[in-house]
């Protein structure tokens, strides 16, 4: 025994110690299945062992369907209603027209009444008999002639824009299209809110809310803005783009030369800009004479006065008006 254990078992470990390897290794490999968990098999295990019906898994929500698109503008009226309130026409400054229209006004009614208390009710003695009869004919002209100045400075648009149906009021939409009649096949997107001039000065504008269709123009307004804006009106030769650019070029020159001039004689350019404030005081003093420039445009029922050749303003050069509101039928397009 004692031989054993010092010789022989440590050889038979040593054997058996690099036998074991060769055998594992000729041994098959064999692969156990891995289990599979889920959640809905634990359930149904966990309800076989307690004896109740396993719970069903909740159903996913379907998917929610894509929204449909919004459907595009198809007119012009419906894309401004998208945009907001947009302004069509804005008006140039009519002060010096207002005040001449002030002043020759207050001056006629101002001769009138002096004249006829110094003339017809307080005579002065030795005048003739008809002389009066006279003076009372001249006095009905400056009274007419007075209320034709003050008159005209009223009712100038000042300006033209284009209001969405949503922005309105629900009550005045159901007035509005009450009187405006059940004729009407589909309602309008926009409403056209027309600010205008009072006769009496210091007040605010009156503003108005009306129907494309009850504004009337009286002629297509791209042929007045376009022209004065430069641009060829419909129907004429349109210009090729050489011809723009070099419309543009000259331009350009012209606005060069006249900045090297002013720079040039600084002394005088006082002079030159008093010229030019006194020439646009005559012009506007002299409108309220002969009422240039302006054009009758109807507004519902009523007539108003509409500022096309003095400096105003308009969407597109006319365009945007002249395609939503109408012009007059006998008026020249």
């Amino acid at each position: 025994m004692a031989s054993f254990a010092r010789g022989l078992g440590p050889r038979m470990m040593l054997l058996l110690r690099h036998q074991g390897p060769r055998e594992c290794a000729t041994q098959p490999t064999r692969l156990v299945p891995r289990a599979r968990f889920s959640a809905s098999r634990i359930l149904q295990q966990t309800a076989a062992r307690s004896g109740r019906p396993a719970a069903k898994a909740a159903p996913k929500p379907p998917a929610a369907k894509p929204a449909a698109a919004a459907p595009r503008p198809s007119t012009y009226a419906q894309q401004l209603a998208l945009k907001g309130r947009t302004l069509l026409y804005e008006a140039p400054s009519h002060f010096w027209f207002r005040a001449g229209c002030f002043t020759s006004g207050a001056f006629c009614i101002s001769y009138t009444v002096y004249q006829y208390w110094t003339i017809i009710l307080h005579p002065p003695e030795g005048l003739y008999w008809w002389i009066p009869h006279a003076y009372g004919v001249i006095l009905v002209a400056m009274a007419g002639m007075a209320a034709y100045f003050v008159m005209g400075a009223g009712r100038v648009v000042r300006s033209i824009e284009a209001v969405p149906a949503a922005s309105v009021a629900k009550h005045l939409l159901a007035a509005r299209a009450a009187a405006a009649g059940a004729g009407a096949a589909t309602p309008s997107p926009i409403w056209i809110e027309v600010a205008t001039r009072r006769m009496a000065p210091f007040l605010p504008p009156k503003k108005t809310l009306l129907l494309p269709e009850e504004v009337q123009l009286p002629f297509r307004m791209y042929s007045v803005f376009g022209a004065v804006n430069g641009f060829p009106p419909a129907g004429h030769k349109t210009l090729t783009f050489a011809e723009k650019v070099r419309a543009e070029r000259e331009d350009r020159d012209a606005k060069i030369a006249a900045r090297k001039y002013t720079m040039d004689h600084i002394m005088t350019a006082p002079f030159r800009d008093a010229g030019k404030a006194f020439g646009t005081a005559f012009a506007g003093i002299r409108r309220s004479f002969n009422r240039d420039g302006f054009v009758k445009i109807k507004l519902g029922t009523q007539t108003y006065k509409l500022d096309v050749t003095g400096g105003g303003w308009a969407l597109d050069n006319g365009r945007a008006m002249d395609r939503l509101l109408a012009v007059r039928p006998n008026a020249m397009r």
